[in-house]
């Protein structure tokens, strides 16, 4: 067996060198579900060999299944916009996102511009990106972190949350000291963690869940 053969069998068990396998999250724990290997398997191959987008969030299946038993009704702000602007539209009072992609940022507006209750912000710069959550006005009843500058985006976030909101942080698993820093800025909150496949990719990931969290001054 050639050396080629070898590493692109070694990548299709791994993944990425994250992983010890392909059904690893990169911080080591297995997810060995069927259905959702299956979905996840279905939406890549739509996504990578017809270009075609679910409407479904890039989030772990678990969390997506716990999140829309409560979502009805909330308003969203997202840092990053995606499929997930588009599914959150559907069920939520409002959504407003940030997306520093350009390209990106007009297929997600075009794929939402018949939904009234979604606005999305391109920023050019870090310090548009950062500053677009005070820009989009008011408060929050769930913020998504998934874009850039992940840490400093959830250092912004308690200011701009109501009463019983929700904070969702992806890829708790993959960023260097993000799961950490998720656990040093809530401390005083309940933190739940969801492990699973992702739609349009194949490998799993952490989605991490913040609930219960004390307004500030209280």
């Amino acid at each position: 067996m050639g050396i080629r053969t070898m590493n692109a069998i070694q990548r299709l068990i791994k993944a990425d060198d994250t992983r010890k396998t392909r059904f690893h999250t990169s911080n080591g724990h297995l997810c060995l579900n069927p259905s959702e290997f299956l979905r996840a398997l279905a939406t890549t191959v739509n996504r990578t060999v017809f270009h075609k987008y679910s409407d479904v969030p890039w989030l772990a299946f678990p969390a997506i299944a716990h999140l829309e038993r409560q979502i009805s009704g909330r308003r969203v702000f997202e840092f990053g916009s995606g499929m997930s602007t588009l599914w959150f539209a559907k069920r939520c009072r409002q959504v407003v996102s940030v997306e520093s992609d350009g390209h990106w940022h007009q297929i997600v507006t075009e794929r939402c511009r018949a939904m009234q209750n979604v606005r999305i912000i391109h920023a050019n710069s870090k310090e548009d990106y950062l500053a677009a959550i005070s820009t989009a006005g008011g408060k929050f009843d769930l913020i998504l972190v998934d874009g850039l500058y992940r840490a400093e985006c959830l250092d912004l976030a308690r200011p701009y949350l109501n009463p019983e909101a929700l904070v969702i942080v992806d890829d708790t698993d993959m960023i260097s000291d993000l799961a950490v820093r998720t656990k040093q800025l809530f401390s005083d909150s309940r933190i739940v963690a969801f492990r699973g496949w992702v739609s349009g990719n194949l490998h799993p990931h952490e989605t991490t869940m913040i609930c219960d969290i004390p307004l500030q001054g209280s």
